[in-house]
């Protein structure tokens, strides 16, 4: 998934931005899903301009090279309407979600913007992949488990992994855009949100981990309507952390994740579950500082610690993000 890009032209004047970034979109109604097995989501090459990536320490910040022109403003953030959601990361990464009589789909991939106008932009997205969720129609009479997709039409453009499309995008009054393909919708602004399943980047077989975890590392972490988190024990073993998880938007792409623990599993008998060096205790929350990373990562920290996490897929939930 490559990085993208931001073009400027404005007046007769050119400005290349550096690893700026936009983009992700996301559902509008809420479902209920029921906890399946994880179905592993492509690993895409990290953010390029952020250096390499090393578990357990801080990623660095990625800074634009230049400012954009007096008066330009990115429409990053997330974006909702009706039948279609857009959410434009700082990362470079994009999704837009798609809803309606059938399956919730996720689009997702990589973008290059480019200002046609004070308030009017050119969106060109290079897909990386298409995830379809798990469908029960009316009366149970029809049911679908979760997959990867071909292809999604969404506002008269078929999109398909691998190939990119153009989208208009233009501001449409206070706190809306337009999204235009060979059809518009117009959207407003939403408070980003962060739900879904992450887990530590490499971990696909857990009987057999690459490599091997420390005892309190962060294996994953599920905010939603359930939510959980997995910490390293000894050898190849993890303790399970159920609990409630929240997440509130903290600027671009970042977010303030209080974890409250309610019960334990997969506890050897004596040992107590930690995490990044301190004791998960039930009814205390944690708070972690967690960023969105291109490529669908998850850095996630508490103090000098952290974690890097890529985004699964459940094949049994109903929800796309």
């Amino acid at each position: 998934m490559a990085t993208w890009r931001v073009s400027v032209v404005r007046s007769g004047m050119s400005l290349r931005l550096g690893p700026l970034a936009l983009l992700a979109a996301l559902l509008a109604c809420d479902g209920r899903g029921e906890v399946g097995k994880p179905v592993n989501s492509p690993s895409g090459p990290p953010d390029a301009s952020a250096g390499p990536v090393v578990v357990g320490a801080p990623v660095a910040a990625v800074d634009p090279v230049d400012e954009a022109p007096e008066g330009t403003e990115f429409p990053l953030g997330w974006w909702r309407g009706d039948d279609v959601c857009l959410e434009l990361f700082a990362n470079g990464d994009f999704e837009i979600s798609v809803q309606g009589s059938g399956p919730k789909v996720l689009i997702f991939g990589g973008a290059r913007l480019t200002a046609t106008g004070p308030d009017a932009f050119a969106l060109e997205l290079t897909v990386a992949k298409i995830w379809k969720g798990r469908y029960v129609s009316a009366c149970r009479k029809h049911h679908e488990t979760g997959e990867w997709s071909e292809a999604q039409e969404a506002l008269g453009v078929t999109f398909t992994p691998g190939n990119k499309a153009t989208l208009k995008l233009r501001r449409a009054g206070d706190g809306a855009v337009e999204l235009c393909g060979e059809r518009c919708a117009t959207l407003r602004r939403e408070t980003p949100a962060l739900r879904g399943r992450w887990r530590r980047a490499g971990l696909d077989d857990l009987s057999q981990p690459e490599p091997p975890w420390a005892a309190d590392d962060l294996l994953e972490l599920k905010i939603g309507s359930s939510s959980h988190v997995w910490s390293g024990g000894e050898g190849t073993q993890r303790a399970t952390t159920y609990g409630a998880g929240i997440a509130v938007a903290s600027g671009d792409d970042r977010f303030v994740v209080t974890f409250t623990p309610g019960s334990f599993a997969d506890v050897p008998a004596g040992a107590t579950p930690t995490l990044f060096g301190a004791p998960l205790t039930l009814m205390k929350p944690r708070t972690l500082n967690v960023r969105r990373l291109a490529g669908m990562k998850l850095e996630a920290c508490d103090g000098a610690r952290c974690g890097l996490l890529e985004r699964q897929f459940d094949a049994f939930d109903y929800e796309v993000k």
